[in-house]
């Protein structure tokens, strides 16, 4: 083998997960290799979608490879500078200890695991920077919430509360006839079992407020986004962590939430209600079960009509109903999927009904509220961003997801990370360079004060 090959084969930044996530962020990282002498290798078991949208391939090589295949991943590991997990968050702890055993670095989206965390004395010792939480929501708001609030400490204030909700929707113009006003662009799965497994958790006013799931989406917030407009929002599943994360110890409202557009929670609730979205029953219906056969599977027999059962098992309006409907629910359309639970057979309809036409565009919100007390005087930060997809592939979700991430990966290649472990981008040599550099990609917070 000559030099030149054996560098080439040293230098090339491993990304692992090739789903529509990833799209801005191997766009940035190839950029990055092209003037760095480097090859981008993209790993996934169906490279198809990436290697179909990217029209520059000048430093950048797909690869289908099983990501179960600890013997191939191994290879791949050692032959890289750094190595990007965009794979099932379930998955990262594997590739962790493998890059902790062929010393390198580690960049992921995810929240930071219970396993990862555990791996922080033996990756400081190694010297290794395993950087997690950088991407949309966990990400961008780690970065924009933690620049506000170092800036009012520094300024004198004293945080009281922290209030920030985030949504991935799709915009307005692009809503058509639907009247759930909400597609897909991104994981469709995570949607449909968004707050399960523990209660929320948050904190008003000093006094803890627990949520259950079957409860969930009946407690919603309005907000009023700059530039936009209104939205509802409901809380996430445990806020209480990030009071010790932040450092806001003494702080008396604390909640995170997820944003949609007015209308959505109130009928995701109905399918609540119905048990819809449960995913631990496994069912299976004959070949002529249509939608509303489900619907009748959990409810109890009764000779009144479909919707009027409804109505009285769940205590919707006429408006949930009409949401239903639309979906094809009270009508003889087929089953989607005959067997599997009802939350699987839920997430293939919706999969449909849901998708992102060709000319669609998705719009990710995020809303930081942030009250404090500086002499005396009670305050709030309002901050917040709307972003538009610029089609449906290269998408608002895309963008916010794979850009930071992509940005946070530049500066671990260019040294410019000096804290080692595992880290989540909490502190200023993460949120200056990465904020002012998602600003000029369009990635801009408006910011009132009152």
């Amino acid at each position: 083998m000559t030099y030149l090959y054996l560098l080439c084969k040293m230098k090339s930044v491993l990304v692992f997960g090739a789903g529509r996530s990833s799209l801005y962020l191997l766009e940035y990282l190839q950029k990055w290799c092209i003037t760095n002498t480097a090859q981008l290798i993209v790993c996934d078991k169906d490279i198809s979608f990436v290697a179909q949208h990217i029209a520059e391939k000048t430093a950048i090589t797909f690869q289908e490879i099983d990501v179960f295949d600890i013997e191939k991943i191994a290879i791949k590991i050692q032959e890289s500078i750094l190595v990007i997990s965009l794979l099932p968050a379930t998955i990262h702890y594997h590739i962790a200890k493998l890059c902790l055993q062929y010393g390198k670095n580690l960049a992921t989206a995810s929240y930071i695991s219970n396993e990862m965390a555990l791996l922080n004395e033996e990756a400081m010792a190694k010297g290794l920077i395993f950087l997690n939480e950088l991407g949309l929501d966990p990400g961008i708001d780690h970065l924009s919430a933690m620049q506000i609030m170092d800036n009012i400490k520094k300024d004198g204030g004293e945080i009281t509360s922290f209030e920030s909700y985030c949504g991935c929707l799709v915009a307005d113009k692009c809503d058509g006839d639907n009247p759930w006003k909400y597609k897909f662009s991104w994981n469709p799965r995570n949607v449909i079992l968004a707050g399960q497994g523990a209660p929320a958790q948050y904190q008003k006013n000093e006094t803890l407020k627990v949520i259950p799931y079957h409860q969930l989406f009946n407690h919603t917030d309005t907000f009023q986004i700059e530039s936009y407009g209104e939205l509802e929002g409901y809380p996430n599943r445990d806020s209480l962590k990030y009071i010790e994360l932040y450092k806001l110890h003494h702080i008396k409202t604390m909640i995170r939430g997820t944003l949609r557009k007015k209308g959505y929670c109130s009928a995701w609730q109905v399918f609540i209600s119905l048990g819809l979205t449960d995913d631990t029953t496994q069912l299976q219906f004959k070949d002529n079960a249509t939608l509303q056969t489900l619907l009748k599977t959990y409810l109890p027999a009764s000779n009144l009509e479909l919707k009027t059962q409804i109505k009285n098992y769940t205590h919707c309006t006429n408006t949930e109903i009409e949401k239903l409907a639309w979906l094809g629910f009270f009508s003889e359309e087929k089953l989607p999927l005959l067997n599997g639970t009802s939350a699987q057979i839920l997430e293939e309809l919706l999969k449909v009904k849901w998708r992102l036409n060709n000319d669609d565009k998705d719009l990710v919100v995020m809303l930081h509220k942030i009250g404090y007390i500086k002499n005396g005087q009670q305050k709030t930060i309002t901050s917040s961003f709307v972003l538009e997809g610029a089609s449906n592939t290269h998408t608002a979700m895309s963008k916010t997801v794979g850009l930071p991430l992509a940005i946070g990966c530049k500066l671990i290649l260019e040294n410019k990370v000096r804290t080692r472990g595992v880290l989540a981008p909490l502190t200023p040599e993460f949120y200056e360079p990465i904020l002012a550099e998602l600003a000029v990609n369009g990635v801009i917070f408006t910011e009132v004060e009152s």
